[in-house]
């Protein structure tokens, strides 16, 4: 039997009208302000998103471009005016920041209470000591998902595939939490004997960057998926060669890091990709900032 699907559009969503209705009942005058050097494709389309989605629940949203060129220090010295300005309530920096630029030292420099995609080193700090203030955004959305997912956590043996400072480690000190007392593996590149470390997993979550290298074989029968992995590959016809499109480019698919198709039906329930685990991403930067606002108030 296939793999109850966990619908994380649905959920976002559900997120997103809490925030709203907050913000409507008045109280909060959030003040998100977006930090960008250069004109980056990918980072203006996520600048982009993240305007929309604020002005629609009621987030005031600044965008500060800088120059391409800009420096560390010019940089950072505009973080500590956005810190010492009483009207901003969240900052986010913008990837990619200038060649020579540590992203680091400016993220350091934010004041946490502002730190909306929670990852500063306080930030991140306070999530070590179980008292988070804020958490990265698409590590919260993912343990939501499984919340969603089952109704008692402690207990259950949990793989996290990735280690990243934004999802694999958060996700693993949000399910040691003493809130949720999971048992946690985290598994990384020179992780070895790794479909061993997968198939011993009540709970899966994938979050590698690399396209299907989660076989879906592996995969517990009975187990929880929470699929991370967001990544672009070729349509294939029939012969493996790649479908293309009437310009004569490469037509693409998105999917996630784990082989969704032959993992759905061992799964209990998994995340879509798209449909999953992206859409709550946004969803927990537009609460985040509003707890950011509340603090600050």
């Amino acid at each position: 039997m296939a793999a109850e699907l966990i619908d994380g559009k649905t959920i976002s969503q559900k997120i997103i009208a809490e925030v709203a209705e907050q913000i409507q009942a008045g109280g909060v005058k959030p003040h998100l302000v977006a930090i960008q050097c250069g004109e980056d494709p990918g980072s203006m389309y996520y600048v982009n998103s993240q305007k929309k989605k604020a002005e629609a629940v009621g987030i005031q949203y600044t965008l500060e471009q800088l120059p391409a060129d800009t420096n560390q220090q010019q940089l950072i010295a505009k973080v500590e005016e956005l810190n010492a300005n009483p009207e901003v309530t969240g900052m986010i920096l913008q990837m990619p920041v200038p060649e020579g630029v540590d992203r680091r030292a400016v993220q350091q420099a934010i004041d946490y209470r502002k730190d909306v995609e929670g990852i500063c080193p306080a930030s991140l700090g306070l999530l070590m000591q179980d008292r988070p203030a804020q958490v990265p955004c698409t590590a919260m959305g993912a343990v939501e998902l499984l919340h969603e997912a089952v109704a008692q956590l402690q207990g259950l043996d949990v793989t996290i595939v990735g280690r990243s400072e934004i999802v694999g480690k958060p996700v693993a000190m949000l399910l040691l939490s003493m809130s949720r007392s999971c048992t946690v593996t985290v598994c990384h590149s020179r992780t070895r004997e790794l479909e061993e470390k997968v198939k011993a997993a009540d709970v899966l979550f994938a979050a590698v960057g690399r396209p299907q290298i989660i076989k879906g074989e592996w995969i517990k029968p009975g187990a929880i998926v929470i699929d991370v992995g967001i990544n672009r590959i070729p349509v294939l016809d029939e012969n493996g060669e790649p479908v293309l499109k009437e310009n004569g480019k490469k037509k693409m698919r998105t999917v996630g890091d784990v082989e969704f198709e032959v993992a759905r039906e061992r799964a209990a329930k998994i995340t879509p990709v798209p449909g999953g685990v992206g859409p709550m991403t946004t969803a927990i930067l537009m609460r985040n900032t509003l707890e950011a606002a509340k603090r600050l108030k």
